[in-house]
């Protein structure tokens, strides 16, 4: 009962995308955009990071507790906040878009 709760809550909190996680993958769905496919493996063991780069700080541990929004990218919050331009590329810039956002996936 407790974890039917936990997901309705999780579920809930998803309003505006839906998510899928595949192993160290996770695809987000935001409605009318092409998909986002985030690569934990790539982040980790190409770029070096640690897990506690991103959570904790940009997104919360526990999947689902945040909604993924464009003016909050632009604020450096989520992705934004190393894919700000000085970082890595700058999610936030319309020129950039595709390289998140993939067609037909």
């Amino acid at each position: 009962m407790f974890k039917t709760i936990l997901l309705v809550i999780a579920l809930t909190a998803i309003r505006a995308s839906a998510l899928a996680v595949d192993g160290g993958n996770i695809t987000f769905k935001p409605a009318d955009m092409d998909p986002v496919h985030f690569s934990h493996d790539y982040h980790l063991k190409t770029r070096g990071l640690k897990c506690s780069a991103c959570h904790f700080s940009a997104f919360a541990k526990d999947t689902g507790s945040f909604q993924i929004k464009k003016e909050r990218l632009n604020k450096r919050a989520f992705c934004g906040h190393c894919h700000n331009g000085m970082k890595g590329f700058d999610a936030g810039s319309d020129k950039n878009c595709a390289r998140c956002h993939k067609k037909g996936s």
